[in-house]
């Protein structure tokens, strides 16, 4: 059996790498005493993975990880242990108990959602007035940085959902938005922003990013990734 685990990499961890994250929560499942399950050979470790790491600065508030468990072990019992193991950057927010032949969080996962908070207020709202007409184009030329160099894209295809956010404090400007995660098409949302001031002919702003969620489908519609 897995336990699918959501938790949510605070503010103030946000800038620690996938490997700290990675070592913090197998803290955490070594003093939370629950079953889990070792690989074998000379250097057994944990089997744990996680959905997507996140880039270094980006905070999440619904990430996923997979633990492979050596016992049955009931939601209740594995997220009380959790909760009482892991930091408080770290809060578990979900638990989901899951067969062995679960089809990998990877395989599964299709958008990611967030949320694109702006510093420069003046720049930010010529992005927001421009939104409307940029979803309106049938391709959206951008050019994205892949390992093996630049390569020229269509992000349009990989926008799923924009919307601008309000009633945020002190009059934030922010955008939410749901793009393409996959590993033929993934739109980060650097590359969003960089478009969409190129269309409104302005400098980009300044911003901060937060991932909101990450969504595989069910029946052709988006669907939370641990629900799937």
């Amino acid at each position: 059996m897995r336990a699918l685990v959501q938790f949510e990499k605070g503010e103030w961890v946000r800038f620690i790498g996938h490997l700290d994250l990675l070592r913090a929560m197998q803290r955490a499942l070594r003093r939370s005493g629950l079953p889990v399950e070792y690989s074998q050979g000379f250097n057994p470790h944990m089997l744990v993975s996680f959905a997507s790491p996140l880039p270094v600065g980006q905070s999440g508030l619904a990430e996923l990880m997979d633990v492979a468990m050596a016992e049955p072990v009931t939601e209740a019992e594995c997220i009380a242990a959790l909760r009482s193991a892991t930091p408080n950057g770290l809060p578990i927010r979900r638990v989901k108990i899951v067969r062995d032949d679960h089809p990998k969080l990877m395989a599964q996962l299709r958008t990611a959602s967030y949320m694109i908070a702006f510093d420069n207020q003046e720049n930010s709202q010529s992005l927001l007035d421009a939104i409307p007409r940029f979803l309106q184009r049938d391709s959206i030329r951008a050019v994205r940085v892949t390992k093996s160099g630049e390569r020229p894209c269509d992000i349009r295809p990989m926008l799923h959902e924009v919307s601008v956010v309000s009633g945020l404090p002190g009059d934030v400007h922010a955008i939410a938005a749901r793009v393409s995660f996959t590993e033929e098409q993934t739109l980060k949302p650097d590359l969003l922003i960089r478009s969409l001031a190129e269309f409104a002919e302005v400098e980009p702003p300044s911003f901060h990013v937060v991932r909101t969620g990450l969504y595989g489908e069910r029946g052709g519609k988006p669907c939370p990734l641990i629900d799937c």
